[in-house]
């Protein structure tokens, strides 16, 4: 089935997928420097850019293939005007071209008449420092008028929706949610949690999402939790048992870690890891079972093994229902 739209898609479709991890497939499959994570690096590498077409085009044969659709995100989570200079690029020039390389690299791949209606582009905006380290994010105000460049930038270049993911501080969430919201496209959050349920400032997942949802006046289209293993969402939903009536259906996805290790320890490691992927897409699907989650997909350690193993279990399900 085709979709004529990312919200119709999100509504409508048995799971929407979503890519899996970029950056650390990058690094520990192809063996590329990318300081900071900036994953826009390889677009500007001749010697590189195969790498990253074949990478993103791993994922999409997924759609192709299973006929399900995909949100699929621009490698420009570095691309904003520090992660730019931090890479010797000129910020206020270099900002619009490098995400604008970012997104005629999806939009390219997308041209293959299979994923027409399936596969949708997020153009991705990160954190303005580290995104486990909440002491040095900046306040909501100063994260607004941050980020509002890069918003405005991926808007115009025409993307299917804006998507904030691996946000510590609710400060900072809330800011790049004004950022997108001034833009007036759809758009999605995604911090990371711990197993109580709580942004890594200490902020109640709950709470954070109260907060942005009646203070920006176009509120997120929904939230999903990114960079975190199935276990730890898990563990977290059992800790917040129910969710207040205003929260109940705003998270709808996960984009998970292949490793339970903490974000932080990820981070230092100097090797991948990927976990085994039927496991990963077993827990995956027990998390939609039980709390209706829509969106689902990898991050760190993960790779198209990993989402073709959540898409066939998905397809092998609706085939046994068979049509009506």
């Amino acid at each position: 089935m085709r979709y004529p739209s990312y919200i119709e898609a999100v509504r409508h479709a048995p799971v929407m997928l979503t890519d899996g991890g970029i950056e650390t497939r990058l690094i520990y499959q192809d063996h590329l420097q990318l300081p900071d994570f900036a994953s826009f690096l390889p677009l500007f590498d001749p010697s590189a850019r195969p790498m990253i077409v074949a990478l993103y085009r791993s994922y999409l044969d997924i759609a192709g293939d299973t006929g399900l659709p995909m949100q699929i995100g621009t490698p420009t989570w570095r691309a904003h005007p520090e992660g730019l200079a931090r890479q010797g690029f000129t910020a206020s020039d270099d900002l619009h071209r490098v995400n604008a390389a970012a997104v005629a690299l999806l939009r390219d791949l997308r041209q293959d008449s299979a994923l027409q209606g399936l596969v949708f582009i997020a153009g991705v905006i990160g954190p303005r420092h580290d995104g486990y380290d909440p002491a040095s994010a900046p306040d909501a105000r100063q994260a607004r008028d941050y980020h509002g460049p890069q918003a405005a930038c991926l808007a115009k270049l025409g993307v299917d929706l804006l998507y904030a993911p691996t946000f510590a501080s609710a400060a900072e969430l809330h800011g790049v949610a004004a950022a997108m919201a001034a833009t007036g496209l759809p758009y999605a959050l995604a911090p990371v949690i711990d197993a109580a349920g709580a942004l890594l400032d200490g902020t109640p997942l709950v709470d954070a999402i109260r907060h942005i949802d009646t203070a920006v006046t176009l509120r997120p289209l929904h939230y999903l939790i990114g960079c975190v293993h199935p276990t730890t969402f898990r563990a977290a939903r059992q800790h917040l048992r129910t969710l207040p009536g205003d929260v109940t259906g705003r998270v709808i996805g996960l984009k998970a870690n292949a490793s339970n290790l903490p974000p932080d320890q990820l981070d230092k490691l100097d090797h991948l890891e990927e976990g085994q992927p039927e496991r990963f897409a077993e827990l995956m699907l027990d998390l939609r079972r039980d709390y209706g989650l829509r969106l689902l997909g990898g991050c760190c350690g993960t790779d198209d093994r990993h989402i073709r193993a959540i898409a066939s279990r998905v397809a092998a399900a609706s085939s046994k229902r068979g049509p009506g």
